[in-house]
């Protein structure tokens, strides 16, 4: 997953448990942080079958992640105090992505409302209900990507995912 990351322009930000925090757009802002973003959780939902399939013709147990992808304003640097300082991101944006992820079922990419209208379509998606989340006084409107190998862009596709 870190891999797909890196490919992908991404930020490793930091692993938390079982999670991965990456980030698209710091250090360095590009036009197409939030289509980036979305597509390598894409890539890494495809990844983590591929692997269940091989685990499980071992007689091993399948694992599933959920995904939550937030744009927005944050705060970016080397945050911490003299004693420990590390770079990351921290702020509202950060927090409902962190929502999201939690809200997200097994297998499931979950992006907000303002991630969603940056994909300008490009992205299959379908609309949610809007969910309450910690620290928001009114639903959030989210959508589920559609990430199934039938939407995988072609091998020999030119395109930079």
């Amino acid at each position: 997953m870190t891999d797909l990351i890196f490919e992908n322009g991404g930020t490793l930000d930091k692993y938390l448990g079982d999670g991965i925090m990456a980030l698209f757009g710091a250090p360095i802002a590009r036009p197409d942080d939030a289509l980036r973003s979305v597509k390598t959780a894409m890539e890494m939902q495809r990844a983590m079958a591929r692997l269940n399939e091989d685990w499980q013709a071992r007689g091993q147990p399948a694992m599933q992640a959920g995904i939550g992808v937030n744009t927005g304003p944050v705060t970016a640097g080397n945050i911490g105090s003299t004693r420990r300082m590390d770079y990351t991101v921290i702020g509202d944006a950060v927090n409902l992505a962190a929502r999201l992820c939690a809200k997200a079922a097994g297998g499931q990419i979950l992006v907000s409302d303002s991630t969603f209208r940056l994909l300008a379509g490009e992205v299959p998606a379908q609309k949610l209900e809007p969910i309450l989340v910690k620290g928001k006084a009114a639903p959030i409107g989210i959508y589920e990507v559609v990430w199934g190998e039938a939407f995988a862009e072609p091998a020999d596709s030119a395109a930079v995912v």
